[in-house]
């Protein structure tokens, strides 16, 4: 499974790299992908809620918003 996403304030590589690594620790993700312009996928082994996502985000103060 793909979730696309927006991360809206992503301004330098130490962001990605904090955004990256605690999408990681969500259960079930697999992968994780984020340009610098803050777009971004996680691919998961199963359905991992929106709500997953903002929440592992905002413990490094980070938001986003899915992309359909």
């Amino acid at each position: 499974m793909t979730t696309n996403f927006k991360i809206t304030n992503i301004t330098c590589a130490a962001c990605i790299k904090l955004s990256d690594s605690v999408l990681k620790k969500i259960p079930g993700v697999t992968a994780v992908r984020i340009e610098s312009d803050g777009l971004g996928a996680i691919e998961s082994d199963r359905d991992i809620s929106w709500n997953e996502i903002i929440s592992a985000l905002a413990e490094v103060d980070k938001t986003a918003e899915l992309i359909k």
